[in-house]
């Protein structure tokens, strides 16, 4: 899908050193090297990055078109999350967490800007697969889990894989060499079994509605049938081999009695997790506007429920939703469900323009359109259990949706230009 023909005209091209620093921003973020190698993580990399980012926007600010909706809307958040600064009992929890989603936004902004081709995207999508794939070979042999970071958690690395795991199918679907479709399902499969081999009941929830959509929306159910029936085989078998100890695994019992337990909410981790949203929703009912990010551990004990028979400062909520609700109140629901709105309306508006034509570039259109849909089924469903509110996925996924918009959109207006032409 990289070729030349899918380029666009070198006039309109980022500089390749602002690309190299965007990539090399993915890779110390879900690559980890930092965390490895000890030289790597004391010249402090990562940081330096994103500076050399916020320099390109500047030098080049006058590019960035702050009519994208999502840029508004996120930038809008970030305006609300640090509203709170003045206002929260911890005031450096919200300062941390309003400098936690700032930092992101050089990597979003500058995606936006520099992925300006069907080419170019399709290039940062196999850039995003390339270190998942990293991550799960990772975890197959340590428990489940990453490199580093968050992913040292089971639940936050299958929310990873489960949130990027979609685009590893969309580019199976869109090739026609018989080598990268193999190189690709071998990808997705070792993606899927890195969920399983993590025991993460949220994030396999994840993985099966990531699917259940993936073929609701797919137009070739057949072959997502198929590839259902090699992913159960594969689920068995990994299931299988964690259950033997032939893999390594921290947790007991077998993966099938772990997932059993996922639906149930009246005794153990279930029923902790109901309980602490209950505590969240009174937090929110006596704080309509929010209690400010980060401090839905400091006060939990002030509306912890009476199941919990002591002291509690510090829990965490257990779930994006109810991290949402109390920490950023009305606004911030309202702000964070119409960045949800624009994104599902920008997808399907890349879905009836795929149905429109037939070429290579529409075909990988058209695949990324059911990845997205797809994506956020996955990432949502399993951070329905994870307190992941301010974590970069989301931010990331929001920057492919309208980076794939402006390209569309763009698309439309030449073929609309083309057509008046001829008229």
């Amino acid at each position: 899908m990289t070729n030349s023909d899918l380029e666009e005209p070198f006039e309109t091209r980022p500089s390749r050193a602002w690309l190299f620093f965007m990539y090399l921003f993915l890779i110390f973020d879900y690559g980890r090297p930092q965390d490895s190698i000890k030289i790597v993580g004391y010249l402090h990399l990562p940081m330096i990055i994103v500076i050399i980012l916020i320099i390109s926007l500047l030098v080049n600010f006058g590019k960035i078109d702050f009519k994208v909706p999502q840029i508004k809307i996120i930038l809008l958040f970030i305006a609300l999350v640090a509203a709170h600064i003045p206002f929260a009992e911890n005031h450096h929890a919200v300062f941390n967490t309003t400098k936690t989603i700032l930092l992101f936004m050089p990597f979003v902004l500058s995606f936006i800007l520099c992925v300006n081709s069907v080419g170019q995207l399709n290039k940062a999508i196999l850039v995003l697969i390339c270190l998942m794939v990293y991550q799960a070979q990772y975890a197959v042999t340590h428990g489940g889990m990453g490199t580093g970071n968050q992913f040292l958690d089971e639940n936050d690395f299958a929310l990873y894989i489960n949130t990027w795991l979609p685009f590893c199918f969309a580019l199976f679907l869109s090739t026609k060499n018989i080598i990268a479709k193999i190189v690709f399902g071998i990808f997705s499969l070792l993606g899927l079994g890195a969920v399983v081999i993590s025991f993460s009941r949220g994030g396999f929830l994840g993985l099966i509605g990531m699917i259940f959509v993936y073929w609701l929306f797919s137009s070739k159910k057949l072959l997502m049938l198929a590839f259902l029936i090699l992913g159960a085989v594969t689920v068995l078998y990994v299931s299988n081999l964690t259950s033997h100890g032939k893999i390594a695994h921290q947790k007991k019992g077998s993966f099938l009695e772990e997932m059993s337990s996922s639906t149930d909410a009246k005794e153990g981790t279930g029923r902790e997790r109901v309980e602490s949203w209950k505590s969240g929703w009174n937090m929110f009912l006596h704080n309509p506007l929010g209690v400010g990010g980060g401090n839905f551990p400091v006060r939990f004990s002030e509306y912890q429920t009476s199941y919990f028979t002591r002291y509690m400062w510090g829990r965490q909520a257990h779930s994006l939703w109810f991290t949402l609700i109390p920490e950023q109140g009305v606004f911030g629901i309202a702000i964070y469900a119409w960045l949800f709105i624009v994104n599902i309306k920008h997808i399907f508006r890349l879905r009836k323009y795929s149905s429109i034509f037939e070429d290579r570039e529409v075909i990988f259109l058209r695949n990324l359109s059911v990845a997205f849909i797809a994506s956020l089924a996955g990432y949502f469903i399993s951070a329905t259990f994870i307190s992941v509110l301010y974590y970069g996925h989301y931010w990331y996924l929001t920057a492919i949706i309208a980076s794939a918009n402006i390209i569309v959109t763009e698309k439309m207006n030449e073929l609309e230009s083309n057509d008046l032409s001829v008229a």
